[in-house]
């Protein structure tokens, strides 16, 4: 799996905060991973938690919300998980899927999944 940085703005879910941040993307990770500080400082709300499976097969029960992302111009509400602090924001499937974008690690970039299939 291919991993790559690239800059995006995380917002809370009324996008009244939001922050410019070098993501870290991994194909491998299912909902988008950040920092519960910065959450924090965007007062994303806690909603819930959910199990998650570590890469060594342990699990681990973490906090999850909602919030707002934006890449190249597209926006939308996803889940993101409260992470540790010292962790850089790692970008999920999830949200990559919600903004209808792939991401093409050669070139360092994402290109559209549209037009997307109606059924």
């Amino acid at each position: 799996m291919e991993t790559f940085t690239y800059p995006i703005e995380i917002a809370d879910f009324n996008s009244l905060r939001s922050q410019g941040i070098e993501a870290t993307v991994n194909t491998g990770v299912f909902f988008t991973i950040a920092p519960s500080a910065l959450l924090r400082e965007l007062a994303v709300e806690r909603i819930g938690t959910r199990p998650f499976q570590l890469a060594d097969g342990r699990r681990q029960e973490m906090s999850i919300g909602h919030a707002s992302v934006t890449i190249d111009g597209r926006s939308g509400i996803t889940i993101v998980a409260f992470g540790d602090d010292n962790e850089p924001l790692l970008l999920g499937e999830y949200t990559l899927i919600g903004l209808a974008l792939a991401p093409d690690p050669v070139a360092q970039r994402f290109v559209s999944l549209e037009p997307l299939p109606l059924y």
